[in-house]
């Protein structure tokens, strides 16, 4: 392909930090908007009219989007962070990751083992042989043979989604086989199979990296979707065996963020008992549970750290009690009593959320360290449901916003390094908190340093930023 230099303008990066939540940002939409030319008389199907008046109109556009841009102090954002991310971004496609098919196959041979022995279970409890993946033979076993409550319905019947299954979990052995079915022919029809036929001629698989779709500034990744291979599972893991190194001359190194939405919490809320938490390099889940319980560290069990840890990515993502209560299943009351407390202990938190709620309702919009911008109308909405929705919106983005540009900058500068130093490891792939690295051999003490020094030194907070490394001859090994 053509090396592009020089880039120091792109009208669509430059639309989407102005207009985070627009669906697409062409050409047209640009002129009627900052080339000072009406635009009503085009027609919108003249795709060259419009590329040449685009051309032609492109400095005023230009000064127009920059004096915006500017007037939001998002300069340092679209001048060293996304900009620069454009030929990251590209080279990370034109690499790809190479993935051993064989290895896959093997997997989806094993899944397919797993989900035959599944249904024959599924049967047996059942009493009969119907079609698992029907809703309409789901719902009539589930709520009219095993006489199990009726959670919801649809225009069709009896609704047998996800949340509904959930809810019956503990109710009959028959769910949570269910559940684990669907969680195994989603991963053989998704992950093994649909992997395997997006493998190019290379035998690299090469994503398409979005840079201007999400409203909160983080990288998506289509055809295929990398970001989204589940490793809740140990079967979700295992796909990640399949992405391999070139060859033997090279392995796989993962950088990973330890807790770094928490972490930007700890720093934005200026929390003391947060801050001091991580500058001690505690454990922060114990730390939560021994403040939500009233006890001391060294008393907690594992399970009140596992229910300490949903109150602190709960509470990132505005959950109420009742939605505690459902993921952990317990009662509202006892959901309640953990959030309250955990407000009392982290008071600096609460003043945090109260505050960045306020401060959309009054602008209409929240920001993120380097001031990226997201519209929240909703906020301010006659209907409780949607202005409740908008709230959450302000209290998680400036969050999740700005640990998207954190990782953003520790790309820019990683990929800039390997570049300007002439290594041989290269940049292949960027995975919500994770970079992944393949690394050449002779390079990998240096390169293991390199990325950690970058990602740990990619901005300045008031709690240090700790990235896990770890080195293995294919993806899985890495983590």
């Amino acid at each position: 392909g053509i090396e592009l230099k020089n880039l120091n303008f792109d009208g669509e990066i430059a639309s989407y930090l102005l207009n985070p939540s627009e669906s697409k940002y062409d050409m047209l939409n640009l002129l009627n908007q900052y080339s000072g030319i009406n635009t009503s008389g085009i027609d919108a199907d003249d795709k060259n009219g419009i590329a040449a008046l685009y051309v032609q109109k492109l400095d005023d556009i230009k000064r127009n989007m920059l004096t915006e841009i500017n007037k939001h102090g998002m300069n340092e954002l679209f001048e060293k962070i996304e900009m620069p991310l454009i030929e990251v971004l590209s080279s990370m496609e034109c690499l790809g990751f190479k993935v051993d098919a064989q290895i896959l196959h093997d997997i989806g041979f094993e899944l397919s083992e797993e989900i035959d022995k599944l249904t024959g279970e599924i049967y047996d409890i059942a009493g009969s042989e119907f079609n698992i993946n029907s809703p309409k033979q789901l719902g009539v076993i589930l709520f009219e043979k095993l006489n199990l409550p009726v959670i919801k319905k649809t225009k069709t019947g009896y609704s047998t989604d996800a949340e509904v299954l959930e809810e019956l979990s503990d109710k009959h052995e028959i769910v949570d086989k269910i559940i684990n079915y669907r969680q195994l022919v989603k991963l053989k029809s998704t992950y093994t199979d649909g992997l395997i036929s997006c493998i190019g001629k290379d035998g690299r698989i090469h994503s398409s990296f979005n840079q201007t779709v999400t409203a909160t500034g983080r990288i998506s990744s289509t055809e295929p979707n990398l970001q989204n291979i589940p490793i809740k599972m140990e079967q979700g893991r295992r796909i990640r065996k399949a992405f391999v190194p070139e060859n033997d001359e090279y392995v796989i190194i993962s950088g990973d963020y330890s807790q770094i939405e928490l972490r930007v919490l700890a720093h934005i809320s200026q929390d003391k008992s947060l801050i001091n938490s991580f500058v001690n390099n505690e454990d922060i889940h114990r730390r939560t549970a021994s403040e939500v319980f009233g006890i001391p560290m060294d008393e907690v069990t594992p399970l009140q750290r596992s229910r300490a840890k949903a109150v602190n990515f709960g509470i990132i993502y505005g959950q109420s009690d009742y939605g505690l209560s459902r993921e952990l299943k317990i009662s509202r009351k006892e959901a309640k009593s953990y959030i309250d407390n955990y407000f009392k202990r982290y008071s600096g938190v609460k003043d945090y959320l109260d505050s960045a709620i306020l401060d959309a309702k009054d602008k209409g919009y929240v920001t993120t360290l380097m001031n990226r911008i997201r519209y929240i109308p909703e906020i301010n909405s006659t209907n409780k449901n949607v202005k409740k929705f908008g709230e959450r919106l302000a209290m998680n983005t400036p969050i999740q916003g700005s640990a998207a540009d954190i990782i953003k900058i520790a790309m820019v500068k990683v990929y800039s390094r390997i570049k300007k130093e002439k290594l041989k490891s290269r940049l292949i792939l960027q995975v919500h908190d994770e970079l992944i690295v393949e690394a050449y051999k002779n390079e990998i003490d240096y390169m293991k340093q390199l990325i950690k020094s970058e990602m740990e030194n990619a901005v300045k907070l008031s709690v240090p930023l700790v990235v896990d490394i770890n080195v293995g001859n294919n993806w899985y090994e890495a983590k």
